[in-house]
């Protein structure tokens, strides 16, 4: 399967918003993207394949660390190493951009999720009791060095 990282542009929003729609209880909205183009410390990456979005993610690069703020593949292209491959890059780039650690918070239920970020190196590094409000749901804090 071939498929092309590159940068998101405002032209993708619909793809993305309709994978947030179907990836996550409390999605972010379309503005909430939109801020995400003009701020300069994002990493704003998509997947795509024969001109489809078949996944995002969005990295914030800050003070030496790359926090990974949202990360997605479409539900029909799950499981193909689309989230591996896109997680990757933004850590690649994040490295390049001078990041020494990266941070994530995971839903503590989303075993893939976890299973994907632990694959690539991120480790439980603490808890968020009832972080999430849609949910109550606890957030896992993971960390990874990237040298």
């Amino acid at each position: 399967m071939s498929f092309k990282i590159r940068r998101a542009r405002p032209e993708d929003l619909p793809e993305i918003l309709r994978i947030e729609r179907f990836s996550f209880p409390s999605p972010w909205s379309a503005e909430h993207f939109r801020k995400e183009f003009e701020k300069p410390y994002t990493i704003f990456l998509v997947v795509e394949r024969a001109g489809s979005i078949l996944g995002y993610g969005c990295f914030w690069l800050m003070a030496g660390e790359l926090q990974v703020a949202n990360l997605a593949v479409d539900p029909d292209w799950r499981g193909k190493g689309l989230g591996e491959a896109l997680l990757r890059e933004g850590l690649r780039l994040g490295r390049a951009g001078g990041a020494r650690r990266a941070l994530l918070e995971v839903r503590a239920g989303n075993l893939a999720a976890r299973r994907l970020y632990e694959k690539v190196g991120f480790k439980i590094e603490g808890r968020r009791k009832a972080y999430y409000r849609d949910t109550g749901e606890d957030a896992l804090l993971m960390g990874a060095f990237l040298d």
